[in-house]
């Protein structure tokens, strides 16, 4: 018979990985994007074809490399900063970090109407936010979400 307290433990060590298991997928989006928002701004340093800006709003890649900072990677950072100091809101910062991906990736598919292998695996890396999140701050059936476990 399983006691109540080992099954405590077990959720609580779940979700303790979920916690820094989500901390890492938004640390490595955030300096990924970090890198691709600064790389499109200087002069499209890392090569991304400008063909692929036909037909959109944009005649450069300055301004998608300053959107990419805006509505990835400081979301991102934000959600890890406050997830490592376990913040009151790191839960919401972490939700809204990981949809703000979602969306950059459809924005990018509607707007550009093509196809680069980071994509879905960058939409895979917004999922598992999402996903992360919900696991680590104790959204999983049996388990509750209480003041104590979220300081500050």
């Amino acid at each position: 018979m399983t006691s109540s307290l080992d099954r405590d433990n077990r959720v609580g060590r779940r979700s303790g990985i979920a916690h820094w298991a989500l901390i890492g997928v938004e640390l490595f989006v955030a300096v990924g994007a970090v890198y691709g928002g600064i790389g499109l701004i200087a002069g499209n340093a890392i090569h991304i074809s400008d063909e692929w800006l036909v037909g959109t709003p944009f005649d450069s890649w300055v301004l998608p490399g300053i959107f990419l900072l805006i509505v990835v990677a400081i979301p991102m950072a934000i959600a890890a900063a406050a997830e490592m100091r376990r913040l009151r809101w790191s839960y919401a910062a972490s939700l809204i970090a990981g949809a703000a991906q979602l969306g950059w990736i459809v924005a990018q598919w509607l707007i550009m109407q093509r196809f680069f292998f980071l994509q879905p695996a960058m939409f895979v890396a917004g999922v598992a936010v999402l996903l992360l999140a919900w696991i680590a701050h104790g959204n999983v059936k049996g388990t509750t979400n209480t003041a104590e476990s979220w300081k500050r």
